[in-house]
């Protein structure tokens, strides 16, 4: 191990309770995938569905709709809850020590709150690539790859990403203090859906290997939230994480 390459600074302060508990999901979600073939979120056939619906066609109360999003927030602590750790940490410094808990678990809740928003229009998009593939005679993966290489180009994204290392000023006391944790949350909610999204087009239309292609993405856009914030520009590092893998590299040597 070399000991001129430190280690990067979010990598130290990864949170192994949040790393298990996005462990734990993987696992749930690879174990429902073998016991209930047709809880297949991800695919544009009518499985479970199609995912209850797009949750009942926004939140209608079936069974088919919870199941669906339930394996919904699954997947989404388990792709992002690793990316939490710099945000929650910052949160519990920046809180009174009788409130840590409480405001991780408003920022906490928030946060999802936007993906279960965002969950039934996410999930409709598979069927909508494949009426556009047929139109343009393109595989819905190939409008997909397309989507998601210039949203990773794009200034626009760089700068979200650069405004998801920041952390808003925060009341310390009472009322104020719980309504900023959660304006945090879904602000940070809202971020990461705008980042992550066209790349989750790929897995939403390769239903066959969603489950492996949604792990390798939550990776990458990990290994992304590593890099520290660059002026936003048009870029050709299109891969998510690929300005952090070498430094890991030599760290590892």
């Amino acid at each position: 191990m070399s000991p001129h390459v430190p280690l990067p600074t979010p990598l130290r302060q990864a949170s192994p309770v949040l790393l298990f508990a996005s462990l734990c999901c993987w696992l749930l979600l690879a174990a429902g995938s073998e016991g209930l073939p047709s809880v297949a979120l991800c695919s544009p056939s009518p499985t479970l569905v199609t995912a209850g619906a797009a949750f009942s066609t926004i939140y209608g109360l079936s069974a088919t709709a919870m199941l669906a999003a339930l394996f919904w927030i699954l997947m989404v602590a388990a792709m992002t809850a690793p990316q939490l750790a710099q945000p929650i940490s910052q949160l519990r410094l920046r809180s009174l020590v009788q409130r840590r808990g409480r405001s991780a678990g408003l920022f906490a809740a928030a946060y999802l709150l936007v993906w279960i928003a965002v969950g039934p229009i996410l999930l409709a998009v598979p069927n909508a690539m494949t009426v556009l593939a047929q139109a343009t005679a393109l595989p819905a993966f190939v409008i997909a790859v397309a989507i998601a290489v210039l949203w990773q180009a794009a200034p626009l994204r760089q700068g979200m990403l650069n405004r998801c290392h920041r952390v808003p000023n925060l009341s310390a006391f009472g009322a104020a203090a719980d309504r900023d944790c959660i304006r945090f949350g879904l602000t940070h909610g809202l971020l990461c859906t705008a980042i992550c999204a066209p790349a989750m087009l790929l897995p939403l239309t390769a239903p066959a290997f969603h489950l492996p292609l949604m792990f390798a993405l939550s990776v990458a856009l990990q290994l992304e939230r590593l890099a520290p914030p660059r002026p936003p520009r048009w870029t050709w590092r299109i891969l998510p994480g690929q300005a952090v893998v070498p430094v890991l590299f030599r760290w590892i040597r």
